[in-house]
């Protein structure tokens, strides 16, 4: 995807419909809330440790700045929409379920396991 379409895709979220990236997906809360998801780079649930999950989190929250400070309609979108970002970690059972691990807003980690 080039960089036009991208900035299309970056505005449809607001309209409700969801932006995926690799691993990444980015979508509209009805709550005033930007979702930003990761799924955890592991497919044994039995591996997965709060220092992998934060690990994990830490390298999303770099990635979604990075694409942030590369354009400048998420900050439009955040900006005219009042928008908080909440950030979530999540384990995918090979498309039978989706499991979260952990969430962050506004500096405040929420783990689930």
């Amino acid at each position: 995807m080039n960089k036009k379409q991208l900035k299309g895709k970056i505005y449809k979220l607001a309209d409700g419909v969801p932006l995926k990236l690799d691993r990444m997906t980015i979508n509209l809360l009805d709550s005033n809330k930007l979702l930003v998801t990761s799924w955890i780079n592991t497919i044994d649930f039995k591996s997965i440790t709060k220092d992998l999950v934060n690990k994990e989190l830490i390298e999303l929250k770099a990635l979604f700045s990075e694409l942030m400070s590369s354009f400048n309609e998420f900050d439009i979108i955040l900006t005219s929409n009042n928008l908080s970002i909440e950030y979530h970690i999540a384990f995918d059972d090979s498309g039978k379920a989706g499991i979260g691990l952990c969430s962050e807003l506004d500096g405040k980690i929420n783990w689930y396991i």
